[in-house]
């Protein structure tokens, strides 16, 4: 544990045998390192001020280059001496290794009052003894709190939602993320404990992985969730403890809100006392157990000793971590992974509106585009890109530009194509229904696939453009709304005003049917005979492009509608 930790590198004051003065000759540090076997010694003047360490490594050295056994021991070398200071003894920790297996410690005055040995840090360098508290249980601190149970860490969870504890304790998935329930089954109740309040929160490591949401009314963050774990974890600090950020922020946020919080309410000095790092998340729902132990974790910290024990934390997770310095620069580079991945996406579906106006199949030209031409990475064209990051993310980035009168106009505009899309789709096939006569506002409409995505498939709602979609057609008064997901549960649907069913029945005298998302069952669907059960004519929309549109406009009566296709 890092409290622990603190306390093993308590140094040891028995060092005397290990000196010698100001004027020993090189023959003299040779006896006192034989007699001390710690191969090294310690010049000290008069004072117990260290003048240089030396190692037989260094004699031996100098001896070749031609000093004399009558030389002073101090002059065998000239470099700065690794050492660590008596009010914060774990430094020693970085320092420590095959090459330097002893460090002297040093007071406020440079005196030598100890030292601190490789061989009695073994249990500082073995951070799986820490006890791990993770604040915030949904998508992101339930499957991490579960790996790193899996790799050895004793870890309790908390959160505020009952609902959610509940299913936790019986080891019922809360949501679907693949290998979750063997996970849950494995450690709820052994190495992984739910807390029941912030008072059980007690640990060495802290990870905060809390929402970050945006305030619709003026599109800021929100950052009242991370500002109440910080606080119900704060008075619990001691010296030692790390405490990690994982929650996406504004450039600043950590330095600028979460620390002076930490420090006020604890009485601790951040750097000094504590560590603090921003380690984002960067794993994909419903492949984030995988990910964890796979993708690169990015690390930046408050200061060099934060990001290594942050690095060695993550370390046990992943084979890869990457050191970016500064907690801003970790901040950062959470908002480049997700704005770009925003406006890419927003590029694909900017080329779409244009691809439908000329009658062409963008998906199958970007198909062609990306062959055998490693330039390329368009993705294909979508309905809409929503879920909880990508959705916000961009706004959280416009905030910081507008923080130094700076405009983000790419950022903004791919956001407004992605969230435009939903309204685009409704207009186009309404059009469709009221060339044969149908009004989209009086139809039976069946909607494929609620969740943000479906591949990796995920039950998360959050920001789904289908709901937005779903959204605006009860805007226009549409009442008999049929619907299904693969892993969404049915009365997660109900709940939203849909009549959840099977694929069968929903096809059945609809007038329209929507695919939403990209679950691969879908491609699996015997699609010519549910369009024939269909209230012919009929509108089509396939959001993904997960039929070929050549063989669907085949079929009497049905109206083919695609995301990038004319």
């Amino acid at each position: 544990m890092l409290g622990e930790a603190r306390r093993a590198a308590a140094f040891d004051s028995n060092f005397r045998h290990l000196c010698v003065g100001a004027d020993a000759t090189i023959l003299e540090a040779m006896q006192r390192i034989e007699q001390g076997g710690e191969r090294i010694c310690f010049v000290l003047d008069d004072g117990d001020r260290l003048l240089r360490v030396v190692s037989d490594g260094d004699i031996r050295r100098a001896l070749i280059g031609g000093a004399q056994l009558g030389s002073p021991a101090r002059d065998t070398h000239d470099r700065r001496a690794t050492i660590a200071q008596e009010d914060a003894p774990e430094q020693a920790i970085q320092h420590l290794g095959k090459r330097v297996p002893i460090v002297p410690v040093i007071d406020a005055y440079e005196r030598v009052v100890g030292v601190i040995r490789l061989r009695d840090m073994a249990d500082a360098f073995n951070i799986r003894q820490r006890t791990v508290a993770v604040v915030g249980l949904g998508y992101v601190g339930l499957t991490l709190s579960l790996v790193l149970a899996d790799n050895g860490f004793v870890v309790k969870g908390y959160d505020t939602d009952a609902g959610l504890n509940k299913k936790i304790s019986e080891r019922v998935p809360p949501f679907y993320e693949n290998g979750l329930e063997n996970l849950l089954h494995l450690h709820v109740g052994n190495r992984f404990r739910l807390a029941r309040s912030t008072d059980e929160l007690v640990a060495d490591i802290y990870v905060i992985t809390v929402g970050t949401p945006i305030i619709k009314e003026t599109l800021k963050p929100n950052i009242d969730h991370i500002l109440q774990a910080v606080g119900g974890i704060a008075n619990k600090l001691k010296q030692g403890d790390l405490i990690i950020l994982r929650s996406t922020v504004s450039v600043g946020c950590t330095r600028g809100h979460v620390i002076p919080l930490l420090e006020r309410e604890s009485g601790l000095t951040a750097g000094k006392d504590f560590h603090v790092a921003f380690c984002p998340e960067r794993t994909a729902e419903g492949r984030a157990l995988k990910e964890l132990r796979e993708l690169p974790q990015i690390v930046g910290g408050f200061n060099q000793q934060s990001r290594e024990l942050a690095m060695r934390f993550f370390n046990e997770n992943t084979h890869t971590v990457i050191d970016v310095g500064s907690l801003e620069a970790a901040e950062m580079c959470k908002l480049l992974d997700n704005t770009y991945r925003d406006t890419v996406f927003a590029y694909a579906n900017q080329m779409a509106m244009l691809a439908e106006k000329l009658g062409l199949n963008l998906t199958e030209l970007i198909t062609k585009v990306n062959l055998g031409y490693g330039r390329n990475k368009i993705p294909y064209p979508s309905p809409g890109v929503g879920g909880p990051c990508l959705s916000k993310d961009p706004y959280i980035l416009a905030d910081n530009f507008a923080a130094f009168g700076l405009d983000c106009p790419v950022t903004t505009a791919a956001r407004r194509i992605n969230e435009a899309a939903p309204q685009m789709i409704f207009d186009t096939c309404d059009a469709l229904l009221g060339g044969v006569g149908k009004n989209l506002t009086t139809a039976k409409v069946l909607i494929l696939g609620f969740a943000f995505k479906g591949e990796p498939a995920t039950s998360d709602l959050r920001d789904s453009t289908t709901l937005w979609f779903l959204d605006y057609l009860k805007s226009k008064g549409l009442t008999e709304i049929w619907g299904h997901d693969p892993v969404v549960e049915d009365d997660e649907l109900a709940a939203l005003g849909v009549r959840p069913c099977s694929p069968e029945a929903g096809f059945e005298n609809a007038d329209a049917v929507f695919i939403m998302n990209n679950h691969r069952s879908y491609s699996d669907l015997n699609m010519f005979a549910l369009l024939s059960s269909m209230n012919l004519p009929g509108v089509f929309f396939d959001g993904w492009s997960v039929f070929p549109p050549h063989e669907i406009r085949n079929v009497p009566g049905v109206l083919y509608a695609a995301t990038g296709t004319g």
